[in-house]
């Protein structure tokens, strides 16, 4: 009983201090495509999935100052210090999360695809090579690093 009032209360504390710290909550959105080729539902699906947990678990708690709790969150915290210090802002916190959210995009488009073989064709009717398809999807999927800040 005694624990689940604490945890209650840090957790109250952590709403009230993310809500006045002006972080804006990142939006996880379906990206439109220019054209049919590189509309591809499942790995858009599954970059959408992925960018919602990771505003969750690792984005939000760092743009909140809040202390890590994982691993993400210490990757993102350490990156993060180590370019701005301490002074850093959501805009910071976004330009590093470009860059650690698609190190774990990757492997699971990789591995989406070796499970489902129908997903072959259309990347490579849409994309020349990996690197190609990286380049696409990290753009159409990044977080903005124009934010106001309060």
């Amino acid at each position: 009983m005694k624990h689940s009032i604490i945890w209650a209360s840090l957790a109250l504390a952590a709403a009230f201090f993310s809500a006045c710290s002006g972080v804006v909550t990142p939006k996880a959105e379906l990206a439109s495509h220019n054209d049919s080729v590189h509309n591809i539902p499942a790995i858009d699906s599954l970059i959408v999935s992925m960018k919602q947990d990771y505003i969750k678990q690792c984005y939000m708690p760092v743009a909140s100052h809040m202390p890590p709790e994982n691993s993400c969150q210490s990757d993102l915290f350490q990156m993060v210090e180590r370019r701005y210090h301490m002074d850093f802002n959501q805009n910071h916190v976004a330009m590093a999360s470009n860059e650690l959210f698609f190190k774990d995009v990757v492997p699971e488009i990789q591995k989406k695809v070796k499970r489902e073989p129908a997903l072959r064709d259309p990347l490579r009717r849409a994309f020349s090579n990996s690197n190609e398809m990286l380049a696409y999807y990290k753009d159409k999927y990044k977080f903005n690093t124009q934010i106001e800040q309060f």
